[in-house]
């Protein structure tokens, strides 16, 4: 639409804690990684959306964590949760769909 405001949307790597040998990614790649997306997310225009895999601990994630620092009211926060559909066999993804 002619009136809506310009948008842009930056995909942000994960945090990369361990440099790949034989590459041209430096020692401090997790420094690097974790200062660039922090660079992007602290703008207090970013909607940060937070990629929460449902197979995984949400309590060891680090877009959570970084969505949490930057925004800890949650105002301007998303959180998209991914792979519900190969979570082990009887676990229950409900609390985390409610954010507890």
């Amino acid at each position: 639409a002619t009136d809506a405001p310009d948008l842009s949307m930056v995909d942000l790597p994960g945090i990369t804690r361990v440099p790949v040998k034989g590459s041209d990614q430096s020692e401090d790649v997790e420094k690097l990684t974790r200062d660039m997306t922090l660079h992007y997310v602290k703008d207090p225009r970013t909607i940060v959306l937070a990629v929460l895999p449902a197979n995984q601990d949400m309590s060891v994630s680090d877009a959570l964590q970084i969505s949490r620092s930057v925004d800890p009211q949650g105002m301007r926060s998303i959180g998209v949760i991914t792979k519900i559909d190969i979570m082990d066999q009887g676990t229950d993804a409900s609390k985390m769909l409610r954010g507890e």
